[in-house]
């Protein structure tokens, strides 16, 4: 039982650190860029190592996408007013702009931008799923609001780090709201608008 433990702890302890070395390599360059030989030199394990947990770096990739996801699929989120809707907004917008700086090079780097929006679409389809009928529409309506929604809030995010955070966070979040809900409040049936 103890050698169990201690083979766990090692196999956690090598993950991890394979996992933060690509982190900070993404931070660093494009993902063209990286190679199995740095990662491996910046985790201090062997290639066999690496091979012993992942069978390329897309797979390493595909974890970390899947990772990223989660996070944002764990939270409740409801689609059923426009309070909720821009209670969502704000959620996301003061999340993202204090995720660490491996989500914003995620969002908002040209060569990432594939693996950012593999990420958006597995959180939509997720909201999709668990959302659906919340318009009052048929299913073809409502992905087209929800794709609508996911596309403008991950935009609007980028054009504001392109354009070096100038504008106060309260300040993006207020146009943002704006910008969607009025795009939102076309199909939200809500008595309160």
């Amino acid at each position: 039982m103890e050698q169990e433990k201690k083979e766990d702890l090692r196999v956690k302890k090598t993950r991890e650190a394979i996992h933060n070395a690509f982190k900070a390599m993404i931070c660093e360059m494009d993902y063209d860029q990286i190679t199995i030989k740095e990662l491996t030199q910046r985790a201090q394990v062997n290639r066999k190592t690496f091979y012993l947990h992942y069978t390329d770096l897309d797979d390493l990739l595909e974890e970390l996408q899947e990772e990223i996801a989660e996070n944002f699929i764990s939270r409740k989120v409801s689609y059923s007013s426009m309070k909720d809707i821009r209670d969502l907004i704000r959620l996301f917008f003061e999340h993202a702009t204090n995720m660490p700086l491996l989500h914003e090079r995620l969002m908002c780097s040209g060569s990432y931008y594939p693996v950012w929006e593999e990420i958006n679409k597995r959180i939509m389809d997720y909201r999709r799923k668990t959302n659906r009928g919340v318009f009052g529409m048929n299913e073809y309506s409502e992905n087209l609001v929800f794709a609508y929604y996911g596309a403008n809030s991950t935009l609007l995010y980028r054009q504001w780090v392109a354009d070096g955070k100038k504008l106060p966070i309260e300040e993006l979040i207020e146009i943002a709201t704006k910008l969607i809900c009025n795009g939102m409040s076309s199909v939200v049936k809500d008595k309160n608008i």
